[in-house]
């Protein structure tokens, strides 16, 4: 049986890769005191199991899941790395350099002092700090070395090697270490994350404060008929006690469009949407409330919206509720699909997706003052991701000398470089190059870990020989590689930029690109607080490490 299985896999290797996935995502998804693997890490060590059949993979699907990968990666991180280069982003480019510098310092160290090859160091840093794409611009900066076939595959095959040894670690110890390190401050992240909802609320309760437009959940519609005319819109809403919406005006059985200037008459019939404390008034400030089914009947949306407009940008979202307020519901803020705290001083940054609701006339005025709506669609522009890989890989093929070194971004890094260009360009024009939310997944997740599955299988004969030998030294170097950047990062925070400990913590789970340690966070917390510092780091760290895993290669093989 077992050679029948060698014989197929062999023949087909398609079967393995396929065999790899399934088997490795399994794996991923087991949980064990709450913590599991993950998809990536599953895939690899399934596939260096099953390489001790010694199977020969194309190079071309290799190459071609990690173009898919690192492209989409680029195009979601693309708006926010460009944004974080403005001022208000300032601190946290710092933050960000201190772990990446700190990382790369340390790697070359510890790689130094246990002897490790090229290979073994940018498998060490990929694994250590979670980061896949370093394997990719290390195996492409490998490839591009003057050196045997024989080597090539043997430090190929130990970037592999070394990622899955640390990687456990990498992601597992350091989400101890973001369970930890709020203790060790001294301080109750659950306490600390409220004190700054309420401090960024002004005091009030952000959960129902209407002039964060965030009430939809207790928002009512009811009409009454006018007894006394005269008076406008505008001046009715502002005789309820509270945040009043006039949607719609039935005047003798036509409906009319509620505009603030409007002079009503009596005998109107207004359709008031307001909570319910506030429509309990309005017997006594409009008059009696009455079955008025066309008023009522408004064509409600939900809806998506991207804010990409300059005026809206840097603003808080006391500030848009004031500018919106009037009949527009914020249901939910994210952020690199975080969500994050409805608060008063809760700034929107570019490409912030506000999930906003109300009638659809309202809606529509809107989100031309926002920016893109994002209507649910299934299509992705093709065009864009193929000549994006086409222009990428020339990029990365461009060779310029250091110290008289040719040094490359490779194949990775470039595909990167045009990947964050096409992602800010569908930020500035978004009328193209559309990857819904859906297609991303696919291609980042599908793409890695067909990168990976074939990697786990080129390097699988080697794995055995490699644990026996560098096991031990290249995982106690992991343990040292995982944490020092983040301490590193926490005392530089906390005590040279200053930073709220909060916006600390979420800053540095996105510094050490682990989105498993902002999610424990938020947990620990009971609060989306910690979200609020995740998304400049995260793009800014994305592409700097990326880079780092095509240098470290260099650095050890002069």
């Amino acid at each position: 049986m077992i050679q029948f299985v060698t014989g197929v896999c062999r023949q087909h290797p398609q079967v393995a890769i396929f065999l790899a996935l399934a088997v490795g995502y399994f794996v991923g998804k087991i949980k064990v005191f709450k913590f599991s693997l993950g998809s990536t890490a599953g895939v690899l060590l399934t596939a260096l199991v099953l390489g001790q059949m010694r199977i020969d993979v194309p190079d071309l699907l290799q190459t071609i899941g990690f173009a898919l990968f690192i492209f989409t990666i680029g195009y979601k991180v693309g708006p926010q790395f460009f944004g974080a280069l403005k001022k208000e982003g300032i601190h946290y480019i710092y933050l960000s350099l201190v772990v990446a510098v700190t990382a790369l310092l340390t790697a070359v160290g510890l790689s130094r002092f246990f002897g490790f090859d090229p290979g073994t160091a940018a498998g060490l840093m990929a694994g250590a700090l979670t980061e896949s794409t370093i394997v990719g611009t290390a195996d492409g900066a490998i490839n591009n070395l003057a050196l045997s076939a024989a080597q090539k595959q043997l430090w190929l095959g130990n970037v592999a090697i070394a990622y899955a040894i640390t990687y456990i670690f990498g992601t597992a110890g350091r989400i101890v270490f973001f369970k930890l390190a709020p203790r060790l401050m001294g301080l109750s992240l659950k306490a600390e994350s409220k004190k700054l909802e309420a401090e960024m609320s002004g005091g009030a309760d952000s959960s129902s404060d209407p002039s964060l437009f965030s009430w939809y959940k207790q928002v009512g519609l009811r009409a009454f008929r006018l007894e006394q005319g005269g008076s406008t819109v505008a001046q009715i809403e502002r005789s309820f006690p509270g945040q009043a919406v006039v949607e719609n005006i039935d005047r003798q059985g036509q409906l009319l469009d509620s505009k603030p200037d409007l002079r009503l008459e009596s005998g109107d019939i207004l359709a008031i949407a307001a909570i319910a404390s506030v429509l309990s008034q309005g017997a006594k400030l409009v008059g009696p409330e009455v079955d008025d089914k066309a008023a009522c009947d408004l064509l409600g949306e939900i809806l998506n919206v991207c804010v990409l407009k300059p005026d809206v940008v840097g603003q808080t979202l006391g500030q848009l509720g004031r500018r919106f307020g009037g009949g527009i519901y914020l249901r939910k803020m994210t952020r690199q699909g975080h969500e994050l705290p409805l608060t008063r001083d809760t700034v929107v940054h570019k490409c912030d997706v506000l999930t906003i609701a109300g009638s659809q006339k309202v809606i529509d005025s809107a989100v031309k003052q926002v920016g893109y709506a994002e209507r649910p669609t299934s299509a992705s522009d093709l065009i864009m991701i193929g000549l994006g890989c086409v222009f990428g890989t020339l990029i990365g093929l461009v060779s310029i000398p250091v110290l008289g070194v040719p040094v490359t971004l490779g194949v990775g890094g470039g595909v990167l470089v045009a990947g964050l260009v096409c992602g800010w360009l569908r930020s500035v024009h978004p009328t193209f190059g559309q990857i819904p939310g859906g297609a991303q997944w696919i291609l980042t997740d599908l793409g890695l870990n067909l990168f990976i599955a074939c990697l786990g299988l080129s390097a699988g004969p080697k794995a055995l020989h490699a644990l026996q030998t560098t096991g031990g030294s290249v995982f106690l170097a992991g343990v040292v590689l995982s944490l020092v950047p983040m301490i590193a990062g926490l005392l530089y925070g906390r005590w040279v930029l200053k930073l709220n400990p909060v916006l600390l913590l979420g800053a540095l789970t996105g510094a050490g690109v682990i989105t498993a340690a902002l999610n424990t966070l938020k947990e620990d917390a009971d609060s989306p607080a910690p979200a609020l510092g995740y998304a400049v780091p995260y793009a800014f760290n994305n592409v700097i490490l990326t880079v780092w895993g095509s240098l470290i290669v260099h650095i050890f093989a002069r």
